[in-house]
């Protein structure tokens, strides 16, 4: 968690980071604390999130950040404000499908919708990367990736269920099932369209 010189953080922000905290996660997904931007708020915090695959390979990865002003922020139209950044590989063949992008970012305003999740201002971009091996690489192949980076206002401090509709995101891009943590996958990853 960042905040200004040791300052000791608002109830505010202390009751978001307590409502991430209180949220149940999906066991596949591994989340850890990294260092916020030290710019961009009074206060923030972020989390990084990956959801492994076979052979610790990750289907997607990406970051949540939480930031807070106190005094609130005329850009964000509140005084927090949640940052993300998404990304996934995909089968070579998605890479030219004009509606990609559509439908990636179809996939996150449908998660955060899902939740009926009170939030103002979503804005974003999504990047899709190509990328071919040549060399000693060749026998890589062509591997696409796609990149979402987003952000909103949520109406409240209650964010942990919106981190919980961020990883169900994540999920659906990277094509990973979200199981209960009884149940062990054992298919292979899906197809993002």
């Amino acid at each position: 968690m960042h905040s200004p010189s040791s300052e000791r953080p608002p109830a505010r922000f202390v009751e978001a980071l307590e409502s991430i905290r209180a949220v149940r996660l999906p066991n596949q997904a591994v989340l850890e604390e990294i260092p916020a931007p030290v710019r961009a708020a009074a206060f923030a915090v972020a989390i990084e999130t990956r959801l492994p695959g076979p052979a610790d390979t990750d289907h997607a990865s990406g970051s949540f950040v939480l930031l807070h002003e106190p005094d609130g922020h005329a850009v964000w139209d509140g005084d927090f404000r949640i940052v993300t950044a998404a990304r996934a590989e995909l089968e070579p063949e998605l890479g030219a499908d004009p509606f990609l992008a559509e439908v990636a970012w179809s996939y996150l305003a449908e998660a955060l919708e899902m939740r009926s999740l009170a939030m103002k201002h979503l804005a974003g971009t999504v990047t899709r990367t190509l990328s071919e091996s040549f060399g000693g690489l060749k026998m890589r192949g062509a591997s696409v990736g796609v990149e979402v980076r987003a952000s909103w206002t949520p109406n409240g401090a209650d964010v942990g269920h919106q981190l919980v509709a961020w990883i169900g995101f994540l999920a659906k891009l990277g094509g990973v099932e979200l199981l209960p943590d009884h149940v062990i996958p054992l298919h292979p990853r899906r197809h993002l369209l």
